[in-house]
């Protein structure tokens, strides 16, 4: 982050409202942040991604840019606690898949199993949550009640995901 401050002194208001600037400032600065929060995060795809959120919080406010003491510093804070973010999720759902393991039993969980490769494929293509909604209401069984628990949501979000996953999937599913 060499040189941060110096370079937001650098940037003029009419410069930092210009789509060009941000252009420019995302060219500058976006290699130096990814490998940074690689590096804190130990992780190059959840690096990417919050480097990606990062921008993309920054083009929302950038008209308003010039009132950020530091516009550097932002985005390396607002990149930082993305990752944090990623990480948390993924903890949540490495603790989730436990949860799963352990409530179906010893018995299943030593069983071998591969996923059944045109099911992957189709849940591949959803959304997170659409695609969460669907492996826990089609491959573990539980009602949308169940799963507005698991995934910490209202019974009526988990039934809108269940609804949209079956949306985007029904083309598929009938084009075969």
């Amino acid at each position: 982050m060499e040189g941060a401050g110096k370079d937001a002194r650098e940037w003029t208001p009419a410069a930092r409202a210009s789509s060009d600037g941000f252009d420019e400032f995302v060219q500058r600065h976006y290699e130096s942040l990814a490998k940074a929060l690689a590096l804190m995060s130990l992780d190059k795809q959840f690096a990417a991604d919050a480097a990606h959120d990062a921008f993309l919080r920054l083009q929302l406010r950038w008209s308003t840019v010039d009132t950020l003491e530091d516009p550097v510093a932002w985005l390396y804070r607002v990149g930082i606690n993305r990752c944090r973010d990623y990480r948390r999720q993924f903890t949540r759902t490495a603790r989730l898949f436990e949860r799963l393991v352990t409530r179906a039993g010893p018995e299943e969980a030593g069983r071998s199993w591969t996923p059944d490769a045109e099911f992957e494929s189709l849940v591949g293509r959803l959304p997170k949550q659409q695609r969460v909604a669907a492996v826990l209401f089609y491959q573990a069984d539980l009602s949308t009640a169940e799963i507005a628990r698991v995934m910490q949501i209202s019974q009526g979000a988990a039934k809108s995901h269940l609804f949209r996953a079956r949306e985007a999937l029904r083309p598929l599913v009938e084009a075969d």
